[in-house]
């Protein structure tokens, strides 16, 4: 979907930054603000085609500057891309999020619609909390 990726950079927005990170072997996907529906959704679409362009087994998403996800948007992702992920063959998906707000309550809402299908997903309060739960699954030093 889109233009091939720039070396490891597959998407870069004024919303989302989406890119492999060969060091530690996990797509990452760095939200950097609100994103409309079709922009939401091409980019969770860009992040599948990084994990299965790089059989990518981890998947970081820095979600803390979110402010809201629809519920429609939600209820795709679960419905829709988490099969597509899990299918791919991602195991761990890590959410870092927000401290507090609207942006919080939505990412805690979709890790508790997500019903594994194989794929394990957690929230964490931090970058280096969700690396060090990563690593144990790609093998790599977390920092």
């Amino acid at each position: 979907m889109g233009a091939p990726p720039v070396g490891d950079l597959y998407l870069d927005e004024p919303w989302v930054s989406i890119r492999w990170d060969q060091s530690h072997k996990y797509v990452h996907t760095e939200w950097k603000g609100f994103a409309r529906s079709d922009e939401f959704r091409t980019a969770l679409m860009t992040a599948l085609d990084a994990i299965r362009d790089k059989h990518a087994i981890a998947y970081l998403s820095d979600t803390r500057k979110v402010k809201v996800v629809v519920p429609k948007d939600q209820n795709w992702a679960n419905e829709v891309w988490v099969p597509y992920v899990a299918a791919a063959g991602l195991k761990r998906f890590a959410l870092v999020k927000a401290e507090s707000g609207l942006g919080k309550l939505n990412v805690e809402d979709v890790i508790s619609l997500v019903d594994n299908r194989g794929l394990l997903m957690r929230g964490f309060e931090s970058e280096l909390e969700a690396k060090i739960w990563l690593a144990e699954a790609t093998g790599t030093e977390s920092a």
